[in-house]
This record gives structure tokens, sequence and C-alpha cells, in this order.
């Protein structure tokens, strides 16, 4: 069972990263002036028609593995996971920005967020084994 604080705050932060899948990557600007080509985008309607489809197993599966087990091999799959789910967040946000008449959207920050945050409990947990 998960005992330790951080390793609660992991699955808060792993649960972020899952519910990031839902809403949606990308959003219509509302600020912009020029034309905007009628072509739908994956992303528009939820994050699981991209990277989100990805990311909300994978956080599943380091909830499963921090439940499971107690470690450094639990710390390490919340890493991975935490760093790709920032990596395809930033790269969909990245998208969002590089095309004018598109915004990153609500779930391209929540996984953005809950990644880095992931990244940061796990460094956290390392540098003080012996909490």
């Amino acid at each position: 069972m998960i005992a330790s604080r951080t390793d609660r705050l992991l699955v808060v932060a792993l649960a972020g990263v899952a519910l990031g899948a839902l809403p949606p990557w990308l959003l219509r600007n509302p600020f912009y002036d020029g034309v905007s080509p009628a072509v739908y985008h994956p992303g528009q309607g939820t994050g699981l028609e991209t990277w989100g489809l990805a990311t909300l197993p994978l956080a599943v599966l380091a909830v499963g593995v921090l439940v499971a087990r107690d470690g450094r091999v639990a710390t390490t799959s919340a890493a991975l996971v935490g760093a790709a789910a920032a990596a395809v967040a930033l790269d969909a946000a990245a998208e969002g920005v590089l095309v004018p008449w598109l915004l990153p959207g609500p779930g391209v920050v929540l996984t953005a967020t809950s990644g880095v945050a992931v990244l940061a409990l796990v460094a956290r947990d390392r540098s003080n084994p012996g909490r």
C-alpha cells in the first residue's frame, strides 16, 4: 500500500496526467483576425485524439506500479511517465503556438503541469532517500 507522503502526491500528480488526456488539447484562437482554414485538427475535441491516448494508460500503469511495488522501480516508472507526459504536452503546445489560429487547450496545461510535478516529486524523493 502507499505509505509515504511523496508516493501519495505522486498518485495525485499521475492522476492529473491521466485527467489531462480528457479535455481538448487545442482550441480555436478567438483573437485571430486572419482567415482560419476550416480544418479540424486532432485534439480539438479531446486529448484522446492525440498523445493523450498514450499518456492516459501510461499514467494508470504507473499508479498501479506505485501501489504494487515500493521503491526505486516505482519512482523510475513514474519519472518516465512524467517526462513523457511533459514532452508530448509541450509538443502539442508548440503546435498550438506555431499555428496562429489555434491555442493550447486545458488538457495540455494540465498534462504538462502534472508531468513536471511528477518529475519534481521523483527528484525530491531521490535527493532524500531517508524520508
